[in-house]
């Protein structure tokens, strides 16, 4: 007999991983990506010869004996090979020249933080215990959570037990809350500061420092687009057929069933399943209609102020050589540099440097800026003159403020790239230019959503919006649960070829 197929729209990290995870069960797999390239958003590329990377910070799931590391190495994502960076700390803050650390380590962000204020001893306790209380957080790894049975939910409930007072508390509390319980003046700021933008509720923050605490948030040497391509390859090995430069136009939808997608010169394809793994808003308004829409993406998409978006204009320069004589992640304070209707007052700076297989005899500096729905629309609205002005202009007082603010001098930082939120959209179809999902605010509900959706049959959802903030993770995680709810539709036994290798590499990785 022959093999079912499936056809996945987008051959980002979720819709890579939901083929190879496809291919384990025994289907036919055809991913269709309208970009050139396969990442979607886990990528880079190059400027003037230098290579920026344009997404990963750090990657939960780079520890051996972490949830998320089989997965990782199942997709090929990671191997034997793969040199990590760990993340020694979340950020610095140049302050009052000197630098203050948000250490990974808990008892140096312990020390630290008594070093910068003695009498709050109160708060480093506190802000310790939750994180420790987050190092009991589990995620649905094996399958989606509707699909366990109520012995698997229960165990899933119970190994989150120790933290569920922490992270019912931090869901309803944003960083800016957390951070006034601070004595110090700028303990306050350090920690309203932390996460960008300061409307993340603080579950955001222990849920990331949890994973630095326990060396499971590094970086990949080589950069995030080799990470897509390692996926990518490891995805055509297994028998997948990749279509890039092939934007699809809609989903092929008879009696609420789906049953293949048209393509954007008119092409018909037929399956036996389709996956959307590219932005859910682009998923309803152009692949498969409105009529499909949930009521709780309804509300997310109209209440912008409960669910703002991670847009933001990405700024790369190009410096020397500088290895670690720059910190990793820098925040410093700058004169205000009005954009839209805000202003930005403090950088976040990263150095690239410590990777020196990116590029070489010089190095990459970039920063995100975070913006608002309304600078979407207004650059939605120039002329192509006046937003490549707008990017020149607004990329070099950023250059500039850095020269006055850091110890470089004017000739050693060069401006190389602006990336807006219309550059997102263009490349990935994200909403509003949005990189990652909803920003989980202390007024966000619905943080995990179903894979499948009311009214249309043979068809499921991939990627990180189905769980906010969205990242990497979240984006390997929904395409396995995406081919598990493929099977499960199939009513086929999912094989999960990861969970049999893993007493092997976890032996080999722990030799390391």
């Amino acid at each position: 007999m022959s093999k079912k197929k499936v056809i996945i729209i987008g051959a980002g990290i979720s819709g890579l991983s939901c083929g190879i995870y496809c291919l384990d069960n025994d289907f036919d797999v055809e991913i269709y990506e309208k970009h050139t390239i396969p990442g979607g958003e886990c990528t880079g590329w190059y400027r003037d010869g230098v290579y920026i990377d344009g997404c990963a910070h750090w990657i939960v799931g780079t520890n051996p004996n972490s949830d998320f590391y089989p997965l990782w190495y199942h997709i090929g994502a990671i191997n034997e090979e793969t040199k990590i960076h760990e993340a020694e700390y979340f950020v610095q803050f140049a302050r009052n020249d000197e630098l203050y650390t948000i250490y990974a380590d808990l008892d140096k962000l312990y020390d630290e933080i008594l070093r910068i204020s003695p009498e709050d001893k109160k708060f480093a306790k506190e802000l310790i215990k939750r994180i420790e209380d987050y190092q009991h957080v589990r995620v649905p790894m094996s399958k989606p959570l509707d699909l366990m049975n109520p012995i698997e939910f229960t165990k899933f409930g119970l190994n989150m037990l120790p933290m569920l007072y922490s992270y019912l508390y931090s869901r309803k509390e944003s960083m800016k809350d957390f951070a006034l319980k601070a004595k110090s003046p700028l303990l306050k700021e350090m920690f309203s500061e932390v996460m960008k933008p300061n409307t993340y509720n603080s579950h955001s923050f222990f849920y990331t420092m949890h994973a630095l605490s326990k060396e499971d948030a590094g970086v990949c040497e080589g950069g995030s687009l080799k990470i897509a391509l390692r996926v990518a390859d490891k995805y055509k090995k297994e028998g997948g057929k990749l279509f890039l430069n092939t934007p699809v136009k809609n989903v092929i939808i008879e009696n609420n069933v789906a049953k293949g997608i048209v393509l954007e010169n008119g092409e018909k394809k037929y399956a036996d399943y389709v996956v959307s793994s590219c932005d859910i808003n682009f998923t309803f308004e152009k692949l498969i209609g409105n009529q499909y829409r949930a009521k709780h993406f309804k509300e997310m998409f109209k209440k912008e102020n409960d669910y703002p978006l991670n847009s933001c204009i990405y700024l790369s320069f190009e410096v020397p050589f500088v290895g670690e004589n720059v910190p990793k992640t820098l925040n410093i304070k700058i004169d205000p540099i009005k954009l839209g209707d805000d202003y930005v007052e403090s950088l976040v700076l990263r150095s690239h440097a410590f990777d020196l297989t990116l590029n070489k005899d010089r190095s990459t500096i970039t920063s995100m800026v975070y913006c608002n729905y309304d600078l979407y629309d207004c650059l939605k609205n120039l002329s192509k003159e006046e937003y490549l002005k707008f990017k020149e202009e607004f990329g070099e007082n950023v250059r500039k403020q850095i020269v006055e603010h850091t110890s470089f001098k004017d000739d050693q930082i060069k401006l190389i790239d602006v990336a807006t939120p219309l550059t997102y959209e263009r490349y990935t179809n994200a909403y509003k230019g949005s990189y990652m999902s909803f920003i989980t605010t202390k007024r966000s509900k619905w943080l995990l959503q179903k894979n499948v959706l009311k009214g249309l049959k043979n068809f499921a959802l991939a990627g990180q919006w189905l769980m906010p903030p969205g990242g990497l993770p979240i984006a390997i995680l929904t395409g396995k649960h995406a081919a598990y709810r493929i099977c499960h539709l199939d009513h086929k036994k999912f094989i999960n070829k990861e969970e049999k290798k893993a007493k092997f590499y976890l032996k080999k990785m722990s030799k390391r």
